[in-house]
């Protein structure tokens, strides 16, 4: 019909300037209409716990694939990006369920620390930084850190980089003096864009740091990396070039450990490679310097976007009757299943990943 899409535009304006509700699924409206995406707030206030037991299990697994790779000479980093519901919970909307605790980013990162996983937490650092810094470093309208934000974690995630491999990597440097605006572009935006307004919220002032190579420092290398995780990853990318000038250009990131994209500012997927469940894993892992994980707390419920499916099973495969009792307990939970849970197209991998963590629970792994 004429004028739908003005329609629907006006159907959201209303909802959300007078309701203060937002018709994309994914947005929460909180106060003086800052926005915030669902899964990191729900985590936030520990609605998505995964159980203690389980989380040691997982730690173990991550430290296991960190011995494995150090003994053939590669590095293990995990990053843990910020979270904007926990770095401005003054801001959530007073209608939000009481905060549950612990989370699974308290439980995760002390079981991190104790099994003595190489760590870099960006939730203590991003702290500090916003008690001083005179602007933010989150978007009123999106759920990434900013440019600022980046600028700040890309020198503290080098300096770790440097310190682990023990040689220096190429740095950016400010080249000019950084533009301070009220606009926003789609990173930045990625919240309020996907609300489909009349109107859409004007941003906060901002500061947008403008980069360039720093001069070369005798002994500069640039590593060949693996980065696995989130969409947190592409602001090292496309704000100002920090994955590409720092590290080899063979450098892939496997995006939720599926997808292998080439860092570049346009989220550039590599033609040339298979899904990564596909891989040939001794090549692609084994020819890096450091594997870095770097995903944010909403994604810890994940298994780490199959690290420790794809990487354990590589290093510690299960032996034959390994697989005979996970198949027997398996059988156990089908049996106990709703027909129509069983029937669901993700049933078997659920029922299997279930099956593994039973077992691995059993050996006390």
């Amino acid at each position: 019909m004429g004028f739908r899409g003005f329609l629907i535009q006006l159907r959201n304006q209303l909802r959300f300037s007078v309701f203060r509700v937002s018709t994309n699924k994914y947005a929460i409206v909180g106060r003086d209409n800052m926005l915030y995406q669902d899964a990191p707030v729900y985590t936030y206030l520990g609605l998505d716990s995964v159980k203690r037991k389980e989380i040691r299990r997982r730690v173990r697994r991550v430290i296991l694939i960190q011995q494995a790779l150090a003994k053939r000479n590669v590095k293990f980093l995990f990053v843990i990006a910020p979270n904007k519901a926990r770095q401005i919970p003054g801001m959530l909307p007073a209608d939000l369920p009481a905060k549950a605790g612990p989370t699974n980013y308290e439980l995760f990162s002390a079981e991190l620390r104790r099994q003595g996983v190489e760590l870099l937490d960006t939730n203590p650092l991003y702290k500090t930084w916003s008690d001083t810094a005179h602007y933010p470093l989150f978007p009123w309208n999106g759920t990434h850190w900013n440019p600022y934000g980046v600028s700040l974690v890309a020198d503290t995630l080098l300096n770790r980089v440097e310190h682990l491999l023990g040689t220096l990597v190429p740095r950016l440097r400010p080249v000019a003096p950084p533009i301070i605006t009220d606009s926003a572009d789609a990173a930045n935006d990625d919240l309020s864009a996907a609300m489909n307004l009349l109107l859409p919220p004007k941003p906060h002032v901002g500061l947008y740091p403008r980069m360039g190579p720093a001069p070369a420092r005798p002994g500069e290398q640039r590593p060949h990396v693996l980065l696995i995780g989130d969409s947190f990853n592409w602001g090292l990318m496309t704000f100002a070039p920090y994955i590409q000038h720092a590290f080899a250009p063979d450098t892939r990131l496997w995006y939720y450990g599926q997808t292998v994209y080439i860092p570049d500012r346009h989220e550039h997927k590599d033609s040339l490679a298979r899904p990564v469940p596909e891989l040939d894993f001794h090549k692609e892992v084994e020819s890096r310097q450091l594997v870095i994980v770097l995903l944010t707390e909403h994604n810890l419920n994940t298994s780490e976007f199959g690290l420790g499916g794809y990487l354990y099973s590589l290093y510690y495969p299960m032996t034959e009757a390994d697989n005979v009792r996970i198949k027997q307990i398996e059988e156990d939970l089908t049996s106990r299943m709703p027909w129509d849970e069983a029937s669901k197209p993700d049933a078997y991998q659920k029922i299997h990943d279930q099956a593994v963590s039973d077992y691995e629970l059993e050996r006390k792994l």
